[in-house]
């Protein structure tokens, strides 16, 4: 009674610990990707823009990318980050996911829980 007591103690102690490390991966992924769509979101066409005299709202794609870029160097992924960036003239979209490692989870097999997050921002137009 006493070791099955102990091993599902075992057990909730080993999702509590993988399930914050994931939890937390997960926050700060999101972080990135929200922090990287609003800077490419804030690279809007200023030629564009002056020759519609203020009335077109659009995005310079190489300006967006950079900043996106900027912003993902900055934050030191892990290397095994897999990026998406997709640069719409009114959207900046950008897709982040990673593996996070198992410490205590290893035991029931599964070494690794992929991750992702997701963010899409515009340059504001009203």
């Amino acid at each position: 009674m006493i070791v099955g007591a102990l091993i599902i103690c075992l057990a909730f102690t080993g999702l509590a610990v993988d399930g914050a490390r994931v939890f937390t991966a997960r926050r700060d992924l999101q972080n990135v990707a929200d922090s990287a769509a609003l800077a490419g979101a804030s690279a809007i066409d200023e030629a564009h823009f002056r020759d519609s005299a203020g009335s077109e709202v659009r995005l310079d794609p190489g300006a967006a990318r950079s900043a996106v870029d900027r912003v993902l160097q900055a934050s030191g992924l892990p290397i095994d980050t897999r990026v998406d960036v997709t640069v719409q003239p009114d959207r900046v979209t950008v897709h982040l996911s990673r593996p996070v490692d198992m410490t205590f989870l290893r035991i029931a097999g599964l070494r690794e829980e992929q991750i992702g997050a997701s963010a899409s921002a515009g340059p504001q137009t009203g």
